[in-house]
């Protein structure tokens, strides 16, 4: 009897999974899908501007999906596989893929503005978090620590530039673009963790002190739980604009990176480059948000039966 009941547990427990596991795959099939149709629309559309007028001049400024795919696949140093490979001038053929990855200018560029938005977002949470915890708990932190980062939130995260040439470009190259990330950041984390707090239903707070928890114990027992769905979502929007802000310090401050690449495939006239890295960038925000921020959501939106019914 006991074993039969453990049997029934247990399928129930793989039928819920599988259950779970069908919108994401739908979600996934729906996506791909979609991107199909983008890449069929974008190869129609050239024809009938570029390929069937015949004008070489279009063709320079709106490349086909194909003659991106082929930019992508050469300068990643995938052509090492079908033999057509074209090492680095002053550089040694690669003895093998990996060698040929790192070789090209791809890999190394996103390294290094990865490694820059992994130390900029997380200085900008590490001081943003607490603060915007202070600032939905006290009433005179939001009136002034609150409405300055709400005011500097809605400065494009260009205008820094300057100002951080001024204080840090004698330090290093990259101190500049590393200001500007943090800056970028650091308000909306403020603002988002702080709306995170506040979005918190008070029934769940004077529920908490009448079963007698008060003080520090109902805001980290009650308070802060309840609110980490919201934090979650500041916490990702913090991570969009540490992104976008290095973007913006890359393409001016001339040190490498993703955004180093888009502004000298602009200046060389190459918009099969500019085209490519604009999608390299778009994925690697797509990767991180699914792979880091979505389940972390949907688990929490799980366990505070938070999910809503899609149509």
């Amino acid at each position: 009897m006991a074993q039969s009941h453990l049997t029934n547990g247990a399928a129930a427990t793989i039928s819920k999974k599988r259950v779970s596991q069908r919108p994401l795959e739908s979600d996934l099939l729906v996506r791909i899908l979609f991107i199909v149709l983008l890449l069929v629309f974008w190869q129609v559309v050239h024809y009938w501007v570029v390929t069937r007028p015949g004008d070489t001049s279009r063709g320079a400024l709106f490349p086909s999906p194909l003659e991106v795919g082929q930019w992508l696949w050469d300068k990643f140093g995938f052509s090492y596989l079908t033999g057509n490979y074209q090492p680095v001038p002053g550089e040694p053929m690669p003895h093998n893929l990996g060698a040929a990855l790192f070789q090209k200018e791809y890999i190394p560029a996103i390294y290094a503005s990865i490694a820059r938005l992994i130390e900029g977002y997380l200085i900008a949470t590490v001081i943003g978090f607490p603060v915007g915890l202070l600032v939905a708990r006290s009433a005179l932190m939001e009136k002034t620590v609150g409405w300055l980062a709400v005011s500097l939130q809605s400065l494009p995260s260009i205008c820094w530039i300057p100002l951080a040439l001024l204080w840090f470009g004698r330090l290093s190259i990259t101190a500049p673009i590393l200001f500007v990330t943090v800056m970028g950041s650091l308000f909306a984390t403020i603002v988002t963790v702080a709306d995170g707090i506040r979005n918190v239903p008070p029934l769940l707070a004077r529920a908490g002190r009448t079963l007698g928890t008060t003080g520090t114990r109902l805001y980290f027992s009650v308070l802060l739980p309840a609110a980490l769905p919201g934090i979650v979502t500041g916490l990702k929007v913090g991570w969009s604009f540490a992104w976008r802000s290095l973007m913006a310090a890359e393409l001016i401050v001339n040190s490498g990176g993703l955004g180093f690449l888009l502004q000298r495939d602009r200046e060389n006239g190459d918009a099969d480059g500019v085209v490519a890295t604009i999608i390299v960038i778009i994925v690697i925000g797509l990767v991180v948000q699914e792979l880091l921020f979505s389940p972390i959501q949907r688990r929490l939106q799980t366990l505070w039966g938070l999910t809503g019914v899609r149509s």
